[in-house]
């Protein structure tokens, strides 16, 4: 029940829900509504009296205390008891870090397992204030791409995603579809036909870098790098990618009256992000023939006799927004303290 979250029992949430609806009655009806024997209710009662949420009169009338008046001192309360608890995460985390001889570049790069990564990645996600920037390639554990429900979880309260995705991820089983739904959820995603290495970079704060390129981080671990000049180096490095990458939805840029319908525009950002024929129908489950006719329709309207030409004209047309026309090298700036309240 939503009223544990501060604090309650689930005996003392269930009684005071029941109390609060009909703010006076006795223990024995008090019984019948909530389900509960005799000795849970007294006890219960006795607990939520004492946080101020109940009162008990003689002989057995329970009157609740109004649930604006005792639900904000509870707020409260909570809001201390985790202030607390987060300095004493701090102070923790502290003597973590103190606790082994360390080097000069320990303070600034940490080793995790394979067995480790995941969740590091879901923490250091959830101190996201401002924004993760994610390159995405394989190698995958399995084959494919593991799903990221924290990224969801941060697009909806409002943290910036940009990703740029390596063509080879794409072109597997479900790697198109997969980023599209992150697209959908709000992230912002560009392709590239080559990159040498996946890596994320969190509110320039963390780093999480593959520790062989040749194997998933489950298998060969990963490297967790805090603020640092090298993590800037990162960051940097990433822009430059996002500048020469590709949108994933390519944006009509409204110079063709006619416009692209969706299909057209999937069709020719996959096209232009180098997927072979086949792994485009892969991708939009329609078959060979169909791909080759749609794209020789799409050269045809543009004026185009070769593919190569189709990518020029489209530009030109505006079919699709060239990236380094759009935003340039750019570097979102990040405040000094982002990402340094926890989740």
């Amino acid at each position: 029940m939503p009223l544990e979250s501060l604090g309650l029992a689930p005996d003392e949430a269930r009684i005071y829900a029941t109390a609060a609806a009909h703010r006076v009655l006795t223990l024995t009806v008090l019984g019948g509504l909530s389900g509960l024997p005799e000795r849970r209710i007294r006890a219960a009662v006795a607990s939520l009296c004492e946080r101020g949420m109940l009162d008990f009169e003689e002989p057995d009338i329970v009157v609740a205390a109004p649930p604006d008046l005792a639900g904000e001192a509870l707020l409260i309360r909570r809001h201390a008891e985790l202030n607390r608890a987060r300095a004493e995460l701090a102070r923790l985390a502290e003597a973590y870090r103190s606790g082994l001889p360390r080097t000069a570049v320990d303070e600034y790069v940490e080793l995790l397992p394979g067995h480790a990564v995941t969740h590091r990645f879901a923490q250091i996600q959830s101190r996201a204030r401002v924004e993760v920037l994610i390159v995405d390639a394989p190698p995958y554990t399995a084959g494919e791409a593991p799903p990221n429900p924290t990224q969801i979880e941060r697009l909806a309260s409002h943290v910036a995603y940009r990703t740029v995705y390596c063509r080879r991820g794409l072109e597997m089983s479900g790697g198109y579809e997969r980023a599209r739904a992150y697209v959908a959820a709000g992230e912002q995603a560009r392709v590239l036909d080559h990159i040498a290495t996946k890596f994320a970079v969190v509110d320039g704060e963390y780093g999480l870098f593959p520790l062989f390129k040749e194997l998933p981080e489950r298998n060969g671990g990963a490297l967790l790098i805090h603020r640092s000049p090298l993590l800037d180096a990162f960051a940097s490095f990433f822009e430059m990618l996002w500048m020469c990458a590709l949108p994933l939805e390519s944006a009509t840029g409204g110079s063709d009256p006619a416009g692209l319908s969706v299909e057209d525009q999937r069709l020719l950002t996959l096209l232009l992000s180098g997927l072979t024929d086949d792994a485009i129908c892969r991708q939009l489950g329609v078959a060979r023939r169909t791909v080759v006719r749609r794209v020789r329709a799409l050269m045809d309207r543009a004026g185009a006799v070769t593919r190569m030409q189709l990518g020029w004209q489209a530009a030109q047309l505006g079919w699709l927004t060239a990236p380094w026309r759009a935003d340039g090298l750019r570097r979102t700036d990040i405040p000094a303290a982002a990402g340094g309240d926890g989740a």
